[in-house]
């Protein structure tokens, strides 16, 4: 009796390991066929179409090489996400072709169901998706950019056709859903401009402190270092009124994308070092009103 009982495991046990056999022999060789390609397609390709990105987008039609490579980055980030989800799909509609066809057959037969469930259940999703195209292709902002959406300011460090990953100034990573956009300000789109109040006495000469301002901009404009930055030298833009402790001087320039921040601080140890040279006090922000303080005198 005990004999028959292992006969027949011995038998059932040789039968499931043939199976197991011609199942490994006829598909497994096919998915590690797949899973290989997956990864070549996904470790090569993403690299093939960087570069082709690289040869298609026109220098011509970005003002600046700055302006082309944050173009690059942001459609090469894209493009990048894409590629993954597509590979991983495909790879896994594949795979499960090969472990049962009928698998496959009832997964294509149950997409419209689930585009109808995806439908009511992800529109935020789906929202996301829809303006993340929008951005992107109407060059809206770029990785690199500095821009305010969504009541969030930082430097964009990534852009997906589903969120924005924003760097605020303390170091904090944003991922703002690109459904939420709204309004977007970019500051670094093009060229940057410089819009700075100085307050001075109102005993001041102001012809004195146009000369200094306009000097100072034109050194700075004449350096090497600013050649390539500087679009419209620092100078004195207007006499904007009266502050309860000055005179509000008004200096612009103009520079590149994102290069105003560097060029303000140097033009302001520059023009600090000038005023004291000539006795030109620089006044501080006034913390009483006017009524209570009426002009100030000079010591």
């Amino acid at each position: 009796m005990f004999a028959d009982i292992s006969n027949g495991l011995n038998g059932s046990a040789k039968e499931i390991m043939i199976l197991v056999g011609n199942w490994f022999d006829q598909h497994l060789v096919n998915i590690v066929v797949i899973l290989i390609v997956a990864w070549l397609v996904r470790r090569f390709g993403h690299d093939l179409v960087s570069r082709l990105l690289r040869h298609t987008v026109r220098p011509d039609l970005y003002p600046t090489k700055s302006d082309r490579d944050k173009r690059v980055r942001t459609l090469d980030s894209m493009i990048g996400a894409t590629t993954r989800v597509a590979v991983y799909v495909i790879a896994i509609i594949l795979i499960i072709g090969e472990i049962n066809p009928d698998y496959t057959t009832a997964l294509f037969a149950s997409a419209g169901l689930m585009t109808v469930a995806i439908g009511f259940g992800a529109q935020s999703l789906i929202k996301d998706f829809v303006s993340g195209m929008f951005i992107i292709t109407e060059n809206q902002y770029r990785v690199g950019d500095t821009v305010d959406i969504a009541g969030v300011s930082g430097t964009v460090e990534d852009v997906t056709i589903r969120t924005t990953v924003l760097r605020d100034i303390n170091g904090h990573v944003h991922h703002v859903p690109n459904g939420i956009i709204d309004v977007t300000t970019n500051k670094t789109m093009g060229f940057s401009r410089l819009n700075e109040d100085i307050i001075v006495d109102f005993e001041t000469d102001l012809e004195q402190v146009e000369h200094i301002i306009n000097h100072v901009g034109e050194e700075m404009a004449a350096m090497p270092e600013y050649k390539d930055i500087i679009k419209e030298a620092p100078s004195f833009g207007s006499l904007k009124g009266y502050a309860p402790n000055g005179l509000i001087i008004g200096v612009t320039a103009e520079t590149t994308a994102n290069k105003q921040w560097g060029l303000r601080t140097d033009m302001y140890k520059r023009l600090k070092k000038e005023f004291d040279k000539h006795g030109i006090e620089v006044m501080g922000i006034p913390t009483v009103p006017v009524a209570a303080t009426g002009r100030r005198k000079k010591k």
